[in-house]
């Protein structure tokens, strides 16, 4: 496996080998920004098809993403992989799936902003009851 770094943008769909699983389609999240590094932050994406999950959106198969069969991007699985244990990549999710999947991932990762479950940190040095 060994991909083009040049073609690792965000949205591209890649084929991976993640340790300890089998190799699979993974879409790209990391910003075009960072294209210098060696590696990427990418989310699997499945065929084995779970309902009633929030954790997954569902992506059907188009020409334009090179999936073959309906899938699931995994949002709660994110891994980074060097370009080295990459395959070729083999489509682009379009702009949609990935505004959805951009939710998606910062509401696993806790950096959503505007979610009422979240609580109030004291500020550094801050007495409480003072804020």
């Amino acid at each position: 496996m060994a991909v083009d770094p040049g073609a690792v943008r965000r949205g591209a769909v890649v084929l991976v080998r993640l340790p300890r699983d089998k190799a699979r389609p993974a879409v790209v999240i990391r910003a075009d920004l960072l294209a210098e590094l060696s590696y990427a932050t990418v989310l699997p994406i499945t065929s084995e098809l779970r309902e009633r999950t929030t954790l997954r959106l569902d992506v059907a198969p188009t020409a334009e993403n090179g999936l073959r069969l309906a899938s699931q991007v995994m949002t709660d699985w994110p891994q980074t992989v060097r370009f080295s244990d990459m395959g070729e990549v083999i489509g682009q999710l379009d702009a949609a799936i990935m505004r959805a999947i951009t939710r998606q991932v910062a509401i696993v990762l806790g950096i959503a902003g505007g979610t009422r479950s979240r609580r109030r940190m004291p500020l550094p040095g801050a007495l409480p009851g003072s804020q």
